[in-house]
């Protein structure tokens, strides 16, 4: 959650605040006198399986930190109070908080935890403004709308899957799925986790998404889809077989792995990079995923998204409105993006602005155009509002990968539960 403003001409930040104060989105503009503080309390989630630790907790502070100073122009007498939590204690930990009325104010997280949160009734809808819609890819929020049709959270940016590897080992990361198994006979060691978000990539490969669409929209997957979606799952049966491909549990296993030098190759996420850059330095390469027989990887992000706690005062809740409203905007999307290039827009025209500066991510912004997106969207806003169809997927695919059953049966238990019916 890093920001705009730091190092821009003086005139451009007298205008954006110009701006704001005219629309009215700031209260203290032109008040005078002391600027009062403006507390937020801030609790941000980390991704799945992730621990708490005095490094990722420093990082997460000082992100904070460099927000609060850099929006000091734009919401006067800022001051956040962050805290960190791991996916597997916030809920309770929420809970607790929002019981004896000292709940955050906004809360960050991936699409999936903010949903959970809004089920368990820890955050309140966010009243999405016209200006906020037009910001914001459509695909994009539908991944954030529960059954009701209210916005569980805003999306505020987004990471997206690339491959990482060591230099030093690998010397030509595969471009396909073909050239990566024939260099994983040749003793070369790849890592992937077993997560379906995680999987996403190697799925659009194979066009295998749309067989899921189908049974999501109550209607038969063709022959040809359901093919599709038996040679994927065919293929991680197979890839589980390789001796040097290795399925592992999470992304921080990964990339510890990567760092010793165990593995030479892995799925990783753009958030992942400063971690990856500071232990491997110039040795750390980066590239774009493997195609499949059938098309390119075309990854689903992952969200950053902004939630709304239940305790807010009224001040409170306008000031967390305000940075809302702010954080969608083109000019704030595309200066944080290029800026850390480890999140990257929600907001179209942003993106087109970056499309081509940042390795990895040519063409992921053209919406209209890239289907298998459009489908991976699809898909996970299914998943991340139902968590146990979620559990039930990846239960299956657990099942393919360590061969205890075959592709055929898994492709039809996954279409009978992706059905409405």
């Amino acid at each position: 959650m890093t920001p705009p403003l730091s190092g821009q001409p003086v005139c451009r930040q007298l205008l954006f605040i110009g701006l704001f104060c005219a629309t009215g989105l700031l209260s203290s503009c032109g008040g005078g006198g002391r600027t009062p503080i403006r507390l937020l309390r801030v609790a941000s989630v980390l991704p799945t399986n992730e621990s708490v630790t005095p490094v990722n907790s420093g990082r997460s502070r000082e992100r904070l930190r460099s927000f609060q100073n850099n929006l000091r122009d734009v919401v006067p007498g800022l001051r956040i109070q962050p805290s960190l939590y791991s996916e597997a204690a916030v809920e309770s930990e929420l809970e607790r908080q929002t019981i004896s009325g000292l709940g955050p104010d906004l809360v960050t997280g991936d699409a999936r935890v903010i949903q959970e949160l809004s089920q368990a009734k820890l955050l309140d809808p966010v009243p999405v403004t016209p200006e906020q819609r037009n910001a914001i890819a459509p695909g994009l929020l539908q991944r954030v709308i529960n059954s009701r049709g209210e916005v569980t959270g805003l999306p505020v940016s987004q990471s997206i899957q690339l491959a990482c590897f060591d230099k030093r080992k690998l010397k030509e990361p595969p471009s396909s799925l073909a050239l990566m198994s024939k260099q994983s006979s040749a003793g070369q060691v790849f890592g992937i986790t077993q997560n379906f978000e995680d999987l996403y990539w190697s799925m659009s490969g194979f066009k295998a998404g749309s067989a899921l669409v189908s049974s999501l929209r109550g209607k038969q997957p063709t022959e040809q889809q359901t093919q599709r979606l038996v040679s994927w799952l065919s293929w991680l049966r197979d890839a589980s077989y390789q001796q040097n491909v290795m399925f592992l549990r999470d992304q921080a296993t990964l990339r510890k792995q990567l760092i010793s030098g165990q593995l030479h190759w892995i799925s990783c996420w753009t958030s992942q990079l400063p971690e990856l850059r500071e232990a491997m330095k110039g040795n750390l390469g980066i590239t774009s995923l493997p195609a499949g027989p059938a098309a390119s990887a075309s990854p689903i992000s992952k969200l950053q998204v902004w939630g709304l706690g239940r305790n807010s005062s009224p001040r409170q809740r306008q000031t967390a409105e305000e940075l809302m409203q702010f954080i969608v905007q083109p000019w704030a999307q595309k200066t944080w993006a290029l800026r850390y290039r480890t999140n990257y827009p929600v907001n179209p025209a942003a993106a087109t602005i970056i499309n081509r500066q940042i390795p990895g991510i040519e063409n992921l912004y053209l919406f209209k155009a890239k289907e298998e997106i459009q489908i991976g969207d699809e898909i996970v806003a299914a998943i991340d509002a139902n968590p146990k169809l979620a559990k039930t997927i990846q239960n299956i695919l657990n099942e393919v990968i360590f061969q205890a059953i075959t592709p055929a049966r898994a492709s039809e238990k996954i279409q009978a539960i992706m059905s409405p019916s």
